[in-house]
Parts: structure tokens; sequence; C-alpha cells
């Protein structure tokens, strides 16, 4: 509805200036009465126009007659009026004309004052004024008189008659506009018209003409003087807008209807004025004409094509009165001539194609006509018009190329979509329709994508942008309706949308992509499927302006048209693939990217034709033009490395188009794995040279390189790619001084051969050195610059998600893919798509290389640095790559060695320390292939290895402590040839309390390894001695400063008196940190003096004596009272030294019974405590055999001695009065004191202090050396032993297996020695042989033994123990457990839940065990030693990772089961310390040394008691008495017995306990 259609408010005012404010250019409205029409202009269209016309009449005219009768005066007013006669003599001087106009002036004012007859009086006397023919003015006063006069309602019938007369009479031109309102005023604006019996219409008509020509000269003339209507046309245009109003009055209020040829001359003087004025005022004055006569009276024929025709051409021509134009339309359509207006409607359409056509203005109108026949369609009394016909008329019309027609027909297709009237037209066929609609719209869719289809036509920029308008209003509506339609006509639709697709909306476009779904217009079986394919990709798939979501969903439309390889090949043939990639590098839709490289990754994987595939690899792996031009503009915005730069080129969340179609390749990498290894070598081959382009987005180097640093081999060289996060040790070493995006945890590799642990044990990462395991927070001085001015920023690949991959790879190997040549793959030949071929992994090294020396980007260069080392774990895959190894190697030590490294942004907050942790984890790595290194080469390495020990980076100590672990067994050679600047380098950097017990664990091992040190000298043994003295003097300072630290806290002075929640958690992490240390300080303790015996013993017998003084004299210490002090473990070792010095026979045993033969007569038995040690003497009475038992804290001796008797001489007397009566056999010939004082004493005085304490021969004595004798002379450790087969993660079905794989028994074989339990002479570790079997693993050395609970070798009752519980009571209580790892998944550490299992060392093969369908494994090699294995220690949550495994290493099959004995036997004592719960773990040999102690103190402490001391010293002996050789009496002392253990020490040291306990002095 137009505005001039829409309801107006109620009139509580008259709305004549509603027109002159919207249309600037209307004449002046009369503002007295509304008539008819215009109140029915103001009103509601729905009413009738008959009843319209009455109610306007009785209420306005009514109303308006009532008001206008007001002015009349009474008789009353007579009074005051100007003399009657006066002014009647005055208009009766026809001499003085002016004075008479004056007067006529005066009467035509005061003209109210007098009465019906004064008045005519008046107007009689000065008529002829009004006939005047040479003075205007006088004609002007004549007609306001008249005027005057005719304005009085009370004349009597004959007056009006007669001034009626006087109106009709010809005049003068300039009195038309005072004639006009004298009649208009006389009759009442037509309601009163009885002065008449003819009509008064043809006098209107009369007057409309020259009344006209009046006003377009004083409008010409005002326009020349640029007068406005208020400078005098003002009466002009009031009087022409009065007349039509008039004329519209008579018309709607006569009883009797004008004649036609009145109306017909009438509508031609207003057709003339219509065709001669450029006034919408008067257009509109005679459209309210129009509509009176449509309404209230009948078109003449003659006139009634004429009056559509002017209709049509207002309509076109005067926009501003479209309401109005439409309205007498249609009412003219609502008479009883509907039907032939409609007919010459279509007439003034089909006789436009000629060249005698209507006017344009016309054939728009009638359009403009039509459209308001369609809108009012529902209207009652509107006509019905034909759809089919109107289509045909549309098609004529638009033979004329002109816009302005097309925009108008464009218009009346949407009221016909708009309005009721789709009903009709959904009801017929919609083809010509739209592509009327098609041929309207060319001009904006003449530049389409698709050139060939649309050529451009002429048109203004207006007419371009109604179309451009109408066309997205169309598209619109016919959105609106779509449910509606047949489907025919929705695949008609359909055309228009793909034709107009530029300016549809996404909702639509939607609608036309799924129609082509639908319908399967795209499918091969369409006969134009070709054209509708181009259509889609045209309009839709590269078209740059469509929003992602609608060039997605074309994209998939095509997706499911050619499912299949038929149907793809053509889609190719017809050009299809190459239009739709065409310009595919200047896409910058980042969505649509996804789906279109999506798409394409599924028809490389399709297509069998090798140039194909090439293509699309060829176009995805092309330069993006966007991400050129922002690395330009990025390059050109900030400096090279600087913040800004770092943010902006790398940003976090904005992704480059280079890393969609990265992913792409990764994606049809990982899926042609499986299927064609010419496919993946191609793929392979175009990443590898995006990894190594700097011209490319980092992310989309990182995306690559991800998946590349993710291949692998199984063990028959098969490629495969693992599925693994970037959450590793050394990505938080390069971002532990930032806050790391990463969104998840996880490992490197989350398998057996775990990089390292996660963020939540960073304190147990190998190659980063911090205080027990606990990262430094202090950042460099360039960092902490960089802190305070920026936030740090981590690399970019840190943020990455758990799930790196795009996809998940493979869980298979690849069948077709190798990372070396084998022996099966050299006949291959051939283009077959399923062929076996290598892998071209010394191209990957090479790019390695080359980005390590070359790459300047930092994310790049962290992400080859962090994830490098643990692909070289994988040493199959670079079977073929040994040259380049080697080359890396070389690089790496080069780099190493000369520190020309990169040195990491300061943005990063990463130090260059962190940097060569990385190379050096990598260098750890190559140790694996030593076997393709020269000597010189390995040498090299150590080297590498030997400068990061002390150097110009702090943080590396550590990491090459553990490589450097890995060389002792690797290459030997290698190390003892560094071994002694190794030694010293470590020397320097034993004080550091984070380095130390990785320092002594190295010792530790070397200990073991007498090929390493054989080229040791004295003073270079001396220096690991002093190695382990100074560790325990620091750890003694450290023990003290603690002890002060808690004093000072204990003391009530210092204490806090304010608690609150900081220091409460800050006393908790004080004291979590305290027991960390604790634990850490103790073990280091306990293994400082392990390592001394370890090397004391492992010294020739000949040269121990030369290093007793040297260690006893730094062992010996002063304490805070200043008194030299030795601690129990120093009492310890001196015990062991005092053992081994002089012996390497080893332990000894005693008789199984004694005496051994009855002949050597009753046996006597006598234990005394002498020093430190319990001895024991066993002696024969008859023989004199005596066993000599020595129990020390290190150890128990079995000795034996026998006096050689020599033969009685025959003159000899018997040795005692009573001999001859006792036989040989029989007689008690000697007793245990005689030998003991025989080896410990002289007549010199023996101090008491070192008298040796008789112990009674009582049942408390007996029980405590039975105790002391149960205690081990070793320390004792159980280590469990499980074996993972294939595939097996659960408890039950791990701990079920009852045997393993064949490399596995030769591990276990390494271990240690199979034992038999029964009859065991060793502490079993609580193993029995009826319940676990016959046999187990076990090893020992002089120092510890080691039982291994080996669930394979247990019996398996699936009957009665189907959970294997059996086996789980002893793997669940070892603290240490190996687990053989052959499932090829990885080895979750609860996997066997239990409570005191600390430590999981877990061993994998280096490649994934290739198996057979049923899981078998194919064919392994049969040396062992050539195999390689990772092993990684796991270690319960909260528990310190310090072992050289606590990053995976790489170790061969020859020395895997050496190199895991001594981590699992490390790892144990470590738990035994670390479970002691903040106690101290006391070794068997200091729990040796105690009990000895404790049963010192207790017999000294009942001597003390006696209360009577004995009479001598000896006991006496009477004559010619029997000897009572059967009791002996413990002589007394006579001074006062100490039982103070450390008081005897000191009385017995006196005041130099170094020359006192030097026992090689006189020892030698």
């Amino acid at each position: 509805m137009s505005s001039d259609d829409a309801p107006s408010p109620p009139h509580h005012k008259p709305s004549t200036s509603s027109f002159a404010e919207v249309f600037k250019t209307l004449g002046v409205r009369r503002s007295k009465s509304q008539s008819p029409v215009s109140q029915y202009e103001n009103g509601g269209e729905y009413l009738s126009p008959a009843s319209e016309g009455r109610r306007s009449s009785r209420v306005v005219f009514g109303f308006e007659s009532m008001h206008r009768g007001s002015v009349v005066s009474n008789s009353s007013d007579t009074a005051s009026a100007p003399e009657y006669e006066t002014l009647l003599k005055a208009l009766a001087q026809r001499n003085s004309l002016a004075y008479a106009i004056d007067e006529a002036e005066h009467a035509a004012r005061a003209l109210p004052w007098f009465n019906a007859e004064q008045s005519v009086s008046l107007w009689e006397a000065g008529s002829y004024l009004l006939h005047h023919e040479s003075s205007p003015d006088a004609r002007r006063s004549g007609s306001k008189l008249m005027e005057a006069l005719a304005m009085r309602q009370d004349l009597p019938l004959p007056t009006r008659r007669t001034l009626f007369e006087a109106i009709s009479s010809p005049m003068e031109p300039d009195l038309i506009a005072a004639r006009v309102q004298a009649l208009i005023s006389l009759s009442d604006h037509g309601r009163k018209l009885e002065f008449t019996d003819s009509s008064v219409l043809p006098i209107v008509t009369t007057c409309l003409g020259p009344l006209f020509e009046v006003l377009s000269s004083a409008r010409s003339k005002a326009r020349k003087s640029k007068l406005t209507r208020s400078n005098g046309l003002s009466i002009e245009e009031t009087s022409f807008s009065d007349i039509f109003q008039f004329a519209v009055d008579l018309i709607a209020l006569q009883r009797k209807p004008p004649s036609d040829d009145e109306i017909d001359s009438l509508l031609e003087q207003v057709f003339l004025i219509c065709r001669k004025t450029s006034v919408a005022g008067d257009i509109k004055n005679s459209l309210a004409l129009f509509d009176a006569v449509i309404l209230y009276a009948d078109v003449p024929d003659r006139v009634f094509s004429p009056l559509l025709e002017v209709l049509c051409s207002i309509h076109a021509s005067v926009k501003s009165l479209s309401g109005p134009t439409s309205r007498a339309v249609r009412n003219l359509a609502k008479s009883r001539r509907q039907t032939e207006m409609v007919n010459i409607l279509h007439s003034f359409l089909l006789e436009s194609s000629g060249d005698q056509g209507r006017n344009l203005n016309v054939i728009r109108g009638t359009i403009y006509a039509f459209a308001d026949l369609v809108r009012a369609h529902s209207q009652h009394g509107m006509p019905q018009l034909s759809f089919d016909q109107l289509v045909d008329s549309l098609q004529i019309v638009l033979s004329k190329d002109d816009g302005r027609i097309e925009a108008d027909v464009l218009e009346l297709g949407l009221n016909i979509m708009e309005g009721e009237y789709i009903h009709v037209a959904l009801g017929d066929n919609w083809s010509r329709f739209i592509d009327i609609l098609l041929k309207c719209s060319h001009r904006v869719t003449a530049d389409e994508p698709d050139g060939t289809l649309n050529q451009p036509r002429s048109g203004t920029p207006d007419d371009t942008s109604n179309i451009l308008a109408y066309v997205n209003r169309i598209a619109s509506v016919l959105e609106g309706v779509w449910d509606q339609m047949n489907n025919q006509q929705k695949l008609d639709t359909g055309r228009y949308f793909m034709e107009v697709s530029r300016h549809i909306d996404p909702s639509q476009a939607d609608i036309v992509i799924n129609l082509l779904r639908t319908e399967g217009l795209c499918s091969p079986e369409n006969p134009n499927w070709v054209r509708n394919c181009q259509r889609l990709i045209s309009c839709f798939v590269r078209s740059i302006g469509k929003p992602s979501d609608i060039r997605i969903l074309a994209l998939d439309t095509l997706k499911d048209a050619f499912p299949t390889y038929e149907s793809l090949a053509l889609f190719q043939e017809q050009g299809l693939l190459e239009a739709m990639l065409r310009g595919f590098s200047d896409e910058d839709d980042l969505l649509f990217l996804e789906s279109l490289v999506s798409f394409i990754v599924e028809i490389s994987m399709t297509t069998g034709n090798e140039d194909t595939f090439k293509m699309l690899v060829d176009t995805i792996s092309a330069p993006m033009t966007r991400d050129l031009k922002a690395e330009e503009f990025s390059e050109s915005e900030s400096p090279l490395n600087s913040p800004t730069r770092r943010r902006s080129s790398t940003s976090v969340l904005e992704l480059s188009l280079a890393n969609v179609c990265a992913v792409g390749l990764v994606k049809i990498f990982l899926r042609s794995l499986n299927s064609s290894a010419n496919k993946t070598t191609v793929v392979f081959e175009t990443i590898l040279g995006i990894a190594q382009s700097p011209e490319r987005p980092s992310d989309a180097r990182l995306t690559v390189l991800k998946l590349l640093f993710r291949l692998r081999c199984d063990s028959s060289g098969s490629i495969t790619v693992i599925s693994a996060s970037e959450y590793d040790f050394l990505s938080n070493v390069l971002g532990d001084r930032v806050d790391v995006g990463v969104n998840g945890h996880g490992s490197l590799e989350d398998g057996p051969g775990d990089f390292v642990s996660g963020i939540d044990n960073m304190q147990s990462s190998s190659f980063k050195d911090t205080p027990y395991g606990i990262l430094s927070k202090s950042i460099g001085r360039a960092s902490s610059l960089y802190a305070r001015s920026s936030k740090l920023t981590p690399p970019v690949w840190t943020y990455a998600s758990p799930q790196v991959l795009p996809e998940q790879p493979p869980d298979t190997s690849s069948p077709f893919v190798y990372a070396y040549a084998t022996p099966q793959l050299s006949h291959l030949s051939g283009q077959d798509y399923t062929q076996k071929l290598a892998l071209k992994a010394n191209m990957w090294l090479e790019a390695i290389i080359s980005l390590l020396q070359r790459e300047t980007n930092w994310d790049i260069y962290s992400y080859v640095l962090t994830h490098l080392g643990p692909q070289l774990r994988n040493k199959d895959f670079f079977n073929s790559a040994i040259p380049q190894v080697k080359l890396l190697r070389s690089v790496l030590c080069e780099q190493i060695k000369n520190e020309t490294f990169r040195e990491p942004p300061g943005w990063t907050g990463v130090k260059k320390t962190d940097v060569a942790v990385c190379i050096f984890d990598c260098l750890s790595m190559l140790i694996g292939f030593h076997d393709h290194f020269a000597k010189s080469e390995e040498d090299e390495l150590v080297r590498a290895f030997m400068l990061g020990i002390i150097g110009s980076w702090s943080g590396t100590s550590r990491g090459c402590i553990h490589a450097l672990f890995v060389c002792c067994y690797e290459i030997p050679l290698s190390v003892t040839k560094s071994l002694t600047q190794i030694l010293d380098k470590m020397s320097k950097v034993i004080t550091m309390s984070n380095i130390a017990v990785h320092i002594l664990e190295f010792l530790a091992l070397l200990a073991r390894l007498p090929d390493v040190y054989v080229n040791l000298r004295e003073e270079e043994i001396r220096t690991v001695f002093g190695i382990c003295i100074r560790v325990l003097q620091t750890s003694r300072e450290q023990r003290h400063k603690v002890a002060e630290a808690a004093t000072i806290r204990s003391t009530p002075n210092s204490a806090r008196l304010s608690g609150g929640i900081r220091e409460m958690a800050s006393s908790h992490a004080e004291a979590a940190d305290t027991t960390f240390q604790d634990g850490i300080s103790r073990y280091i303790y306990a293994l400082t003096h392990h390592v001394m015996v370890f090397w004391f013993l492992s010294l020739k017998i000949q040269d121990r004596p030369k290093h007793v003084n040297w260690i006893t004299s730094r062992l010996i210490f002063m304490d805070e009272y200043g008194k030299e002090t030795v601690e129990e473990q120093t009492q310890v070792f001196i015990d062991l030294m005092q053992r081994a010095t002089f012996s390497d026979l080893g332990e000894t045993i005693p008789f199984e019974t004694f005496p051994p033969s009855p002949a050597d007569g009753p046996a006597s038995k006598k234990s005394w405590i002498v020093g430190t040690s319990i001895v024991t003497v066993e002696t024969a009475g008859v023989s004199g055999l005596t066993q000599i038992t020595k129990r020390q804290a290190s150890g128990t001796t079995y000795a034996m001695y026998q006096q050689r008797t020599a033969p009685v001489l025959p003159h000899q007397v018997p040795p005692t009065p009573d001999a001859h009566l006792h036989l040989d056999s029989m007689r008690t010939a000697i007793f245990p004191s005689h030998v003991l004082l025989q080896l410990t004493t002289t007549a010199f005085p023996t101090p008491t202090v070192m008298q040796p304490i008789p112990l009674p021969d009582d049942d408390m004595t007996r029980r405590a050396i039975s105790t002391f004798d149960r205690n081990d002379i070793v320390d004792g450790h159980k280590v469990g032993v499980i074996y993972v087969d294939h595939g097996q993660t659960t408890e039950a079905e791990i701990l079920a297996n009852t045997s393993g794989s064949a490399d596995y028994e030769y591990f276990l074989s390494g271990l240690g020695t199979k034992v038999q339990l029964q009859g065991a002479q060793f502490n079993t570790q609580g193993l029995h042989p009826s319940t676990d079997g016959q046999y187990t693993y076990a090893w020992r050395d002089r120092v510890t033994e080691i039982v291994y609970h080996v669930p394979t070798m247990m019996p398996t009752d699936f009957d009665n123990d189907p959970n294997c519980i059996n086996k789980k009571r002893h793997i669940g209580n070892d603290f240490v457990n190996v687990v053989f790892n052959r499932s090829n998944l990885p080895f979750a550490f609860d996997t066997i839940p239990s409570q005191f299992n600390f430590v999981n060392i877990v061993i994998s093969p280096v490649s994934r065990i290739a198996v057979e369908k049923d899981g078998t494994p194919k064919g392994e090699t049969v040396d062992f030693d050539k195999l390689s294995y990772e092993v990684k220690l796991m270690s319960k949550p909260g528990f310190p990772e310090i072992s050289p495994a606590a990053t995976t290493k790489v170790i061969s099959g020859k020395n895997l089961a050496a190199f895991v004995r001594t981590l699992a036997l490390n790892a144990s004592v470590f738990s035994h310390v670390w479970n002691s719960h903040g106690g101290e773990h006391i070794s068997s040999w200091r729990n040796r040394l105690r009990e000895i102690k404790r049963l010192r103190e207790r017999v000294l402490g009942q001597q003390s008691q006696a209360s009577e001391p004995a009479e001598a010293t000896y006991p006496g002996y009477r004559r010619n008495t029997k000897a009572n050789i059967h009791s002996e009496e413990l002589p007394s002392r006579l001074a006062a017995v100490n039982i103070d253990p450390a008081s005897d020490w000191n009385a017995a040291a006196e005041t130099n306990i170094l020359q006192n306990l030097d026992f090689s002095k006189w020892s030698r």
C-alpha cells in the first residue's frame, strides 16, 4: 500500500497541509471545506465509493454550511453598519469611476452588515463595474461586490437567479477567478442549485481552460520574477483548485448525473490541462476529478481509453501522486467496464513493440496500473487478471531495451508474489514468468563470473540501482513462498536464484543449493548436469563474496553428486575440477578453504591418475596470496624477532590459509599410507619442501613438521605414524618461564618411550638441572628486561590441542611404504599403486640438518630441537640415512663445541642453556648409532657431553652425566679415554646439590665397570674418593644449617604471632619442600658411602693399603665442640676396609658341625666383644681345633685355629699330677680363652677400654647372637620383572603370562643367575618353592643382592586364582618393577596398581613390533645383542625421578640387562630411603654395627651392677686339690665401668683418632 493509501488519523482538524508538506510543488489548497473525494483520500480505501461520498457529504458539508451561515448578521448589527444611502449614491455615480471603484470595494466589505434587500440594491447599483471594458480595476471591484453578494445565503430565489445569470454571462478572462468563487459561494459548493434548471457543469468546463491559461501566465511571470505565492499567486491558485473541487462537488452531489457530453467536454478540458501543466497540484486536482467521474458518473466511451492513457501517463510521470493515481485506477477497475479496462491496458502493452508504439510513460504507467490491480486483487469488485495473459503482455513490452521498463516489470513481479494474487500465479506455469524476471535482471547480472551467459546491457545507474533493489526483494519473496510452489516452479525459481546468485541472501542460496542436491541436478544422470555444475561452481563455489557456509554447502553438493571414481572422472573430463580449483591461491575464506581442501583430499584418494594426483597436490601446496601479503606487511611493520612482530605474525588465534592446505597434505599422507606407496612418497616430498621453506607461514610449516616428526617404522621397516601429544618436558623447558597454553597433559610419545613426563613431573626432567629436581625460576638479564616490558611468549606449537594431527593416524603399519630398502622391495617395479616403496628418510634428515643450521624462525627451530630426539630413538627409521646421521652428529657436536647454536629471542624468556639442553638430548639419542661411528666420532661425542658437565651452560650438567651413564655401556673405550677429564669436571660441580646425586650414581656405575676405569692412576682414583668426601662434607654442613634453622624457628621469640592463610600456605610449602630435600639428602648420604665401598673393593688388593690413610684422614671431622668425630656410616666403611684391605678371598662359611670329628674331643665355646666386633671361639678340647667366628658390621669371618702340639718325649713327665688318671680322648687340654689370649694379649699392659668384654653364657646372649646372625651381610633388594605381551593392557592378562619372548628370556638371563629356591642359602625375599615356583633369578656382589620376582616363572592357576593374586602379592609389594613391554601400546603406571610400587622401569623395543594378522611377531632377529630398546623410568606421582632414565634412553640389547639392573638397584635404594617417611633408612651393615653396640652396652651395664667385686683377678688354685676346669670366673674390673660406646671410642682413640684408626701402618 502506498503512502496515500494508508488510513489517516481521525479528522480532528483538516488535513489540507499534508500534501504541501510531502509534495513541494502542489498548489495552495482551499481551506474552507473538504470535498467527498478529499475525505476519501484521507480515509480507508475499503469503503465502497458511493457510501464514502454520501457519508462525507452528510458529515463534512453539513458542518461547513452551519459555519458559513454564521457570517450573516442579524438586524441588531445594522446600527453600526455604514450608511446605506451613502454607498448606494456613490455606486450610482458613473461619472466618477475611481470613486465608484473605491465605494464598490467598501460596499463589498460592508455587505454583511446590510440586509438582503439592501445588499441587492447595492449590487444592482454597482453591477455595471463588472462589465467595464477599459478598467480592470473597475471589473475587479465589481467582481468583489459580486462575490460578496453570492456569499449571502439569505438572498431570495429571484435574486439568486439574477445573480447566477450575471455569473453565467461571458466575462473578461481576468474575472474568471472571481466568477468561479461567486458561483461556488452562490451554490454553497454545489449543494444549492435551485436558482437554475440547467447544469452548472458546462460553466465550470468553460472556466477551466481560461482560468488555467491565466494561471499559467501568472506562474510564468512568477518564475521569471522569482515571486512566491504570497506575492500574488494565491488567488489564482486557490481559484483553480477550487474550481476542480467545485466540479467534484457538482458531480458527487447533484441528483441528476451529468450527461456524457458534459463529462466528455469536462474530461477533454482536464486532459488538455494534464498534458500542459507541470505542477503536481494540477495533476492532483485532475485525479480528484477523475475519481469523482468514475465513482459518481460514468466515463463516456469516447474518453474511456484516453482517460486510461492519461492515468497511466500520470502514474509513470508523477511518482508523488502514485497513491491517488492508484486509487483512481482501482476505482475504475471496480466499475462496470473493468473488463474493457483490462483489455485496453493489455493493448497498451501489446502495442508497445512497434516503432509507432505508445509513449514510454503510458507503457510504464500501464505496468503500474497492472501492479495496482494485482495489489488490490483480493478487494471486492476487482477484475480477475489472467496470469498467462499478463505474462504474454510483459514479454511483448520487454522488447524495448529500457532499464526503466525492466525495473517496472520487476516491481510488478514483486507485487504479484507479495499479495493475494500469488495464489493465482501459483496455479500456472512459471517458466515464462521466471524468464521475464531474468530478462529484467540482466543489467545487474551481466558481470556475473560466467560472462559468456550474460551480455552487458545499457542502463543508467539509477535503473541498475532500482533493478538491484527489486532483485533482492523478489528473491526474498520467492523464498517466502517456496513451500507453496510445485516442483516445476521450484526448478524455475532455482534458475532465477542461480542467475542472480551474486545478489541473493544466504538463506536463498541455501534453498537453491539444496534444490540442486535433492533433485540431483548436478548428477551425471541429469542431462544438464554440466551446465548446472558450472553454474554452481561459478555462482557459489568460486564466488569469493559469498558467505562461507553457502560456499561450503555448494561444495558439499558437488561431493554428493560425484561419489564414485567413475563420476569423478566425468567431473574432471568436463573441466569442472579445473574450474573449481581456478584461482585457488587467491582464496581468502578460511572456513571455505578447509572444506575445499577436504574435497581435494577425498578426490586425491579416489583418483587413480598419477597426473591428476600430482596436480591436486601441487594446487594445495602452492603459496597462498593472502599469506604472502600478510608476511610482507608483517615484515614491513615490525623488525625481525621483535615482540610485536612475534605476536602479529604468529598469533595463536590467526591461522594462515597455507596451514589449512598443509592440514590437507597431512591428511592425504595419512590416508595414502596404507593404500598407495606412490601417493605417499609424492606427498612426503611435497611436505618436506614446505617444512624447509622460510617463505611459508609458521603454522603451515609446523603442521607438516608435526607429521614428519611422528613418522616411525616398525621392526620390519614398515612406516607408521604415532599419535602423540606435544606436552613433554622439553616443551616446558623452552617455555618454563612463561604461561604455556597447552590444552592438555601428556607426553611427547604416549607410549613406552615417553620422551619426558608432563608438567606435573617437571622436577624429574633429565637435562634441566634444578635443585633437587625443581626447576629454577631465575631468568637471564635479557629475559628479565623483556619480562618487565611485556609478557613472555612461549612457542606457538605449545598451544596445540591434545590431538596434534588433523586426524587419527592408521593403527597399523603401512603395508606399502618402508623406511629403508629391503630385499622384498628390490624386485618391485612398474606403476602399480600398491607397490612397495622406501621413504626417503635421508632427505628428511638433511632437511633437519638444514633447519638446525639456518632456520631463523624461533617457533620452527624450537620445534625441531624438542622433537628430534624422540624420533632418533627409532633407529630403524634412519637405516637408510646413516651418512646423514653421521653428519647430524658432527653438526651438533660442532655447535656445542663452538657454541654456534641459535640464541633464543628475548621475548621467549628462554635462555641459551635451554637450547643446549635440547641439543644434548639429541646427542644422547645418537649414542644408539655408535655402531656406524668411527672411534674418533665416538670420542667426539663423549667430549661433547663432557663439555656440558661444566661450561658456559649451567643447566646441562645433569643430562650430560646421564648421557655419559649410557656411554659407559655403549662406547666404553671413548669414556675410558676421557675419564680423567670427566672426573675432574665432576669434582668441580659436586658441591651443587642438584648435581651430586647424578654424579654419585655415575660413579657407582663406573665402579662396576673395570674395563672403563682400567687406565686410572692412583691419584686419579683418589679423585673419586675426594668427590665422595666432598659430598659428605657438604652434606654435614647442610645438616648443620638445617638444624640451626630449625632451632631458630622453634624459638618462641621468633614465632609468628599473626598466622593467616599466606603464612599457613607458606609453612605447608616449606614443609613439603623440606621433606623432599631431606629425602634426597639422605639418599645422597647413603649413596656416597656405597660409592666409596664399591670403589674400594674395585681396587687391586695390593693398592688398597695405599689409600687407607688418605681416606681415613678425610673421614674424620671436627664436631661443633671441636672434637674429632667419625660418623656411624664411616665406622662401617672403616670396618669394611679392615676386612678387605688385605684379603680378596670372599665370604667364609663355618663348619656344618663342630667339632667335625668325635676324635677332636668335647667342644667349648666362649664369646667376647672386641671393639665393635663379636668374637666367638669354639675349641675342641682334645685336638685343640678351634673355629673362630668374628662378627663385624660389614660381614662375618669364619676361621680355623689349631696349635701344632709336639709329640711327648719319652722322658717328659705328665703335665699334671692326675694326668695318668684320664685317657687322652677324655682329657680337656685347651679352652677358648687360651686361643683369645694368644691372639690379643701379651705381658704388655692392655688398656682397660681395649680389653675384650666376655659375654655371659646365657640365653640372652645366645638370642642376641642368633638375631645378629640373621642380619644379611649384604643389602638385599627385591625387584619385580613383568612381561607384557602383544596388545595386553590389563593386570590380569599381564600377570597370567607363563612365558615371554625370546629377547625377554635373553634379558632375564642377563639380569642375574637362575637359582633354585628349594634349599636356597640366601634371602629369597619372600619367595617359597611350594607356591612361587622352583626357580627365580638373582644377582649378588660383595655389597648388594637382588632377588627378582618374575611372574612368568611363578605357577599360574587359572581355576583357583584367575586374577593371579599370588603373583600380585609379590609384584604389588615391590618398590621397583621392571616392565618388559612388547604390547606395542603405552604402559600406564597404574596398570598394576599398588601402594608400594614407586618405580616402573619400562623397556620397549625402539621400533614397533611388526606382527602378523594373528598377532605373532614377524620374523625377528635372533641376535638379541644387536637389538635396541627404549628404557624409561616411570615414577609414582610425587616420587622424585632422579634416574638417568627419567628421560628415555636407548640401549642395545647387549647392555640392556646390566643397564636396567643398575637403574633398578639405584631406584630400590632410593625407594627404601624415601619410604622411611622422614626417618633414617638403616642399611644391613649399619644395623649390624648398632646391634653390636647395643650388646656391648647391655653387658657393660650388667657388670656395673655387680655389687661384690672378686678377690683376685685370676682364679685361685689350691695345692693337692682337683682343678675346677669347667667353671671359670669372670674377672672384675677395679675401675668403674663406662657403658657409653662413644666414650669408649674416645678413650681408645686418646687424642689422635687417625693414628689409632690407621691400621695400614702397623698391619702391613
